[in-house]
């Protein structure tokens, strides 16, 4: 278990296989964690478990190659979850284009208005409903980091969940 109050490069917790990592930003920060970048790029590549919670967005290229770790950010770059295999992300905020692209497994939460960010080629959006998953993320969140946007959610669950997706490897049809 290691908690980090300040700022990762590029490629923290790749490869990570296990534990649980918690980035934040310094105590008397003088920005907003949730609207600025705390992790670079590359973060969670090649992850095949454990749990990275990371109260600020990420840099590009955020849980490439994911099999297995679980993972909530507050927002990400370009290209986050590419080619994931399985593994549960969840972006919270905002997120660039091309999510997902090359995903064949696990499940990237987002809210409902960054749908269009999807790479819709490989990627397919439908409602959470009440998702315990989500729901045991957003909370583990919330404690670990403080962070407002994972408080807020919870505080009013029912509008929370309306306004995240589910997105998940569209499925290919078998030629009979």
């Amino acid at each position: 278990r290691v908690t980090l109050e300040g700022e990762a490069n590029d490629h923290v917790c790749k490869g990570i296989s296990g534990g649980d990592v918690v980035v934040v930003p310094p105590t008397g920060a003088r920005f907003e964690a949730e609207s600025n970048a705390i992790v670079g790029n590359g973060a969670l590549y090649g992850a095949t478990g454990g749990r990275v919670l990371v109260r600020g967005i990420a840099g590009d290229r955020f849980a490439v190659r994911n099999s297995g770790a679980r993972a909530v950010v507050e927002g990400a770059g370009l290209h986050a979850c590419e080619y994931m295999t399985t593994g549960v992300v969840v972006i919270l905020g905002s997120t660039s284009a091309n999510v997902g692209a090359g995903m064949s497994g696990g499940t990237v939460y987002l809210p409902a208005d960054q749908v269009a960010q999807l790479n819709s080629e490989y990627v397919t959006a439908s409602e959470v409903g009440d998702d315990t998953e989500l729901r045991g993320l957003v909370a583990a969140h919330a404690e670990r980091t403080g962070s407002a946007t994972a408080l807020a959610m919870l505080a009013d669950w029912s509008t929370a969940c309306a306004r995240m997706r589910r997105c998940s490897p569209r499925t290919t049809s078998t030629p009979s």
